[in-house]
């Protein structure tokens, strides 16, 4: 297990409870996207909240922020850097090139630094020296499902190369349904290539490459539509690219040396194409074009950014009413434009790692990280703002005993937004008997704000206008001409901080001819304080450290292989949660389990079955139960592999949020798969 403490540990001496769900879960699992087999993790919270998006947290708390837990691929952070998050359909990683997942449950800022909140999800990719081949796959089934997959691999004298191409295209939920009014499709592409050279015995050099388009059909907002209506449908389009290498030596059988550096992009917008009615009259005409004034705006700083209070008396302000007439007179007809809320994203890092074993009985990791971050959006900031990070870490594991191990680890870092900043984590685990140890684990961790928290300048500027309304100094004031609500950053915001307590159990057992199980137990404490829990959008900006929440619980899971035909894992998770939030409690399950069957019934034939319940999501339970059959043949020369999946929800009850309401539809699938 490399994921808790960057050092090559067995599960049993690891800092912290470690999910892996491998390439056989994921296959019994039946998942389409890679999001679903999050739901394999205990006490991790897992819906679509948004529509389309899908909402992954770790003892979740807040539904549509996903900003308090760490998600790698092969190292590289996938959380983006200007507005914390991390978009899940965008992740230019199929199922199929995944290895393996390891998921650390508790916080690991020790290990990776600010924003290792509650925990890490790394996702680790197929090496290319273990596949070789090609692959060719459809996927097809109800609500517009239709996927396809082309790979190869190839191995050569000194290393071995894969590249895959994926599509992915549903139509999200029943349209005419809000908020999904206008439909909620998607299709995502995405590209993921993985090289490796062993440049000699000693040195191994890895290029990691690849990126995602895509486009989402997105609800409309609830906000713009109380003052215009819509004349198209807003689609959310973006573009991510990354290059990631990696320079591997051998020093000696007990020393290790790593270089890695990549870079990542990320391009997107959402589109708001509106026709602005008359605040006066309540209709269409040229006097939308008050919402674009200047002097709108100046009335909305004058009210203290109060919307309705500006509004109101906006009728009644001699500027506006001499506005009013100019565009009046102008002749236009209604006022519409275009609007596009634009993120750009860019990430550069570069890190040093050295893992030496001191001592039979000691091991040390230590390394440096650089880092540099940069967003542009004229949207939400005005412009462009980077933030630069300097980091030092270093984890220690010591065996004083031969049944006892001791791991201690810290992380410095210091960055322009927050200054510096330190992370512990101690941990001991004991041996108690062959097979079955006890731990404890002590640890702290923030999460520094992000640039759009720190330095948000929220403008919307206004395109597409035709005819008079093209003087935008002459009719509205000004040039450009932006949307009357504002909002600014105070740049005052104190990092998030977490306490983390744990008492855990690992065991393996070995039951006569039944096979062996683990099982591993985790008992918890966590408390989060100066947490950000207000609103951060256009319309409701509340950036304050006033937030508070506290986990106290307890999360199983089992796996058991009675035999090579048989594959059971479940898992479950009771957690109390208090907040002085309400919004921090919206994905906060108090129970959630799951439960994955897997068997090979005959040699080339298997079944599985799963089942999900999380009680509740913002007081919605969810609940769903899981099929699949599956058959592999040899037939012309090539591997042939069909699947047939279903899921079936247990309740209607809305996902999340009570216009959430399509969780009572059946989905099902076929995917055919031919390898050669």
């Amino acid at each position: 297990m490399l994921t808790p403490a960057r050092l090559d540990q067995p599960v049993s001496e690891v800092p912290a409870s470690v999910t892996v769900i491998d390439r056989e879960l994921i296959l019994a699992s039946g998942a389409r996207e890679l999001y679903e087999v999050m739901r394999l993790v205990p006490g991790m919270s897992v819906a679509k909240a948004d529509g389309n998006l899908p909402s992954v947290a770790y003892h979740g708390t807040q539904a549509r922020d996903q900003r308090r837990m760490l998600v790698l691929v092969d190292g590289r952070s996938v959380y983006q850097p200007g507005f914390a998050r991390v978009n899940w359909n965008a992740i230019p990683v199929a199922l199929e090139d995944v290895e393996r997942i390891e998921v650390t449950r508790g916080p690991a800022s020790a290990a990776y630094g600010a924003n290792a909140f509650t925990g890490v999800i790394n996702i680790i990719t197929r090496d290319p020296r273990d596949v070789d081949g090609q692959q060719t796959r459809v996927r097809a089934g109800n609500n517009g499902v239709l996927d396809s997959r082309v790979a190869a691999a190839h191995q050569f004298d000194n290393g071995a190369w894969r590249l895959s191409l994926n599509d992915r295209r549903d139509h999200g939920y029943d349209a005419d349904l809000p908020p999904l009014d206008t439909g909620d499709a998607k299709r995502v592409t995405t590209l993921n290539g993985r090289s490796v050279w062993e440049l000699n015995p000693r040195d191994t050099f890895t290029v990691h490459a690849g990126g995602s388009r895509t486009r989402l059909d997105r609800p409309n907002e609830r906000g713009l539509e109380a003052i215009a209506d819509y004349r198209d449908a807003s689609q959310e389009r973006a573009e991510r690219a990354f290059l990631g290498l990696e320079w591997q030596r051998q020093v000696s059988p007990r020393h290790q040396f790593k270089v890695s550096l990549y870079g990542q992009y990320n391009n997107e917008d959402i589109n708001l194409d509106l026709c602005y009615r008359d605040p006066i009259t309540g209709t269409q005409g040229p006097g939308g074009g008050l919402y674009y004034s200047k002097e709108l705006r100046d009335l909305y700083l004058a009210n203290g950014g109060d919307i309705g209070q500006t509004l109101a008396s906006a009728a009644a302000d001699p500027a506006i009413q001499n506005r009013y007439a100019t565009l009046q007179a102008s002749g236009g007809g209604p006022f519409c434009g275009t609007g596009y809320l634009d993120v750009r994203e860019e990430r550069y890092d570069l890190e040093l790692q050295d893992t030496l074993q001191l001592r039979p009985w000691a091991r040390l990791v230590a390394g440096l990280n650089l880092r540099q971050d940069r967003a542009e959006s004229q949207a939400f900031l005005s412009g462009t703002a980077e933030n630069l990070s300097h980091r030092l870490f270093t984890s220690l594991a010591l065996k004083p005993l031969p049944p006892v191990t001791v791991n201690l680890a810290g992380f410095w870092e210091h960055d322009d937004i927050s200054g510096a900043h330190f992370s512990p984590r101690a941990g001991v685990n004991w041996e108690v008997l062959p097979g079955h140890t006890l731990r404890a684990v002590y640890a702290r961790a923030l999460r520094t704000p992000d640039i759009y928290e720190d330095q948000a300048r929220i403008n919307l500027p206004i395109s597409g206008l035709s005819g008079p309304y093209g003087d935008r100094q002459g009719l509205l004031g000004w040039d450009p001409a932006y949307f009357f609500v504002t909002q600014r950053s105070p740049g005052t915001l104190d990092p998030e901080r977490i306490r983390s307590r744990e008492l855990g159990y690992y065991g393996r057992f070995a039951v006569g001819g039944l096979g062996g199980f683990e099982l591993d137990v985790r008992y918890f404490q966590e408390e989060l304080w100066d947490l950000v829990s207000g609103a951060l959008n256009p319309f409701n900006f509340e950036p304050n450290n006033n937030g508070e929440v506290s986990h106290r619980g307890t999360e199983a899971q089992l796996s058991w292989r009675p035999s090579g035909r048989h594959l059971l894992r479940l898992t479950g998770a009771h957690i109390h949660t208090r907040a002085t939030s309400a919004t921090e409690t919206r994905l906060a399950a108090r129970d959630s389990a799951g439960a994955l069957w897997l068997w090979r019934f005959r040699r080339d034939w298997w079944w599985s079955t799963g089942y999900y319940l999380a009680r509740d999501y913002n007081d919605y339970p969810f609940e769903r139960l899981d099929a699949q059959l599956g058959w592999r043949q040899r037939l012309a020369g090539a591997e042939w592999e069909w699947r047939l999946q279903v899921q079936q929800p247990l309740n209607s009850e809305p996902v999340v949020f009570a216009e959430n309401e399509y969780q009572d539809d059946q989905r099902y699938w076929l995917t055919v798969t031919v390898n050669f």
